[in-house]
C-alpha cells in the first residue's frame, strides 16, 4: 500500500446492501499522496451470515470483525512495502589490484542509500573510516599491505569491497531512511591476519585465551543507541582456535530502526596506548530493507 502507519487517515466502512442479513463489504482507505482504492476480498465478495443475534449485537460483532481484517491487511500490505538494498561496491570504478583511500579529496563514499564516512589527511597521508579495494594477498605481513582483505580462497579479483581502519567512531555507515538490518559478510585485513598469527614490532602473536572483535551498534535518529552485535575476527579461548580468512556472512537482524551504525574494534591486545591489534576489517554485501 506504500504508506507508513502515520499515514493513514481513515478507514470507511460502508454497508452497501443488507438485504436478509447478506453483506457486501467494501473498504475504501484515504491515504496521504495517493488516491483512494477498493480493496474486494476475492473469495469474500458477498459475506452470509446466519445469526440468532439482534440486529444492534450483530452489527456491533460485525464491525468487531472487519476491523480485526483490516488490521492484518495493513500489516501485509506494510512489510511488502519494505525495500530491500545491497550495497556491495560494484559500480564503483576502480582499477585491478588497486585502492581508494580518500586521497582525490572528494569525501565521504555514498552508495544507495547509504554514506560511509572517510576522513583523509593529506599532510600525513593518513586516513581512516572507509576505503576501497579489490587487492587480497594471503603471503604479504605488514603495514604497507593494510589495502589487502585476507582471503584463504584467493577470492574474486574483480570484486570491490571496503576496508575499514577503526579510530574511536571513524567507521560510520549513516542511512537516508530508518533502515533493519539484515546482513553483511566480514573478512581480516591481511595486516590484521598476520599480526594475529604472528605478532609483529606493536602487537603480540596471540596466545590462548586472546580475541579480536568486531562490535556493530545501530543509532536511530535521535542518536539512542538500539541494538548491537557482536562477531569475532579472531577467537583464541576455544579449543579450536581460529582467525577468520575468508568472507563470513553474520546476521544483524537484531539492529531495526537506525539512521546510522558504528563500528568498534577490541582485542586483548592492550597498550598504554589502547589497542595493539592493528584496527582493520573488510566489509562487503551490507543488507538492509526501509520502508518506502
Amino acid at each position: 500500500m506504500g504508506s507508513k502507519p502515520e499515514d493513514l487517515q481513515t478507514n470507511k466502512l460502508q454497508f452497501v446492501s443488507f438485504r436478509e442479513k447478506k453483506l457486501e463489504i467494501l473498504l475504501q482507505s484515504s491515504i496521504k499522496k495517493k488516491p483512494p482504492k477498493k480493496l474486494r476480498f476475492e473469495g469474500f465478495k458477498l459475506l452470509t451470515f446466519k445469526s440468532f443475534l439482534p440486529m444492534k449485537h450483530f452489527i456491533s460483532f460485525l464491525s468487531f470483525m472487519f476491523i480485526a481484517l483490516v488490521a492484518s491487511i495493513i500489516v501485509s500490505c506494510t512489510k511488502d512495502d519494505l525495500i530491500k538494498e545491497t550495497i556491495n561496491f560494484q559500480n564503483v570504478l576502480l582499477s585491478p589490484n588497486s585502492y581508494w583511500n580518500g586521497s582525490d579529496g572528494s569525501g565521504p563514499i555514498k552508495i544507495g542509500s547509504a554514506t560511509f564516512n572517510n576522513l583523509y589527511i593529506d599532510n600525513w597521508d593518513y586516513w581512516e573510516g572507509f576505503s576501497l579495494s579489490n587487492m587480497v594477498d594471503i603471503t604479504s605481513p605488514g603495514w604497507s599491505n593494510q589495502y589487502s582483505a585476507y582471503l584463504v580462497n584467493g577470492g574474486d579479483i574483480f570484486n570491490i569491497y571496503s576496508i575499514s581502519y577503526v579510530n574511536d567512531e571513524s567507521s560510520t555507515i549513516s542511512f537516508k531512511h530508518n533502515v533493519n538490518l539484515i546482513s553483511a559478510k566480514i573478512t581480516n585485513s591481511t595486516y590484521t591476519y598476520f599480526s594475529i598469527l604472528n605478532g609483529n614490532e606493536y602487537a603480540k602473536k596471540f596466545e590462548e585465551g586472546d580475541w579480536f572483535k568486531l562490535t556493530i551498534v545501530g543509532f536511530d535518529h535521535q542518536e539512542e543507541e538500539k541494538e548491537r552485535e557482536e562477531f569475532y575476527l579472531a577467537d583464541f579461548r576455544l579449543p579450536n582456535s581460529y582467525i577468520v580468512d575468508n568472507w563470513t556472512k553474520i546476521s544483524l537482524k537484531n539492529i531495526k530502526g537506525v539512521r546510522k551504525i558504528i563500528f568498534y574494534l577490541d582485542s586483548t591486545d592492550e597498550g598504554d596506548w589502547g589497542m595493539n591489534t592493528p584496527a582493520y576489517f573488510c566489509l562487503d554485501d551490507l543488507v538492509f530493507e526501509y520502508m518506502e
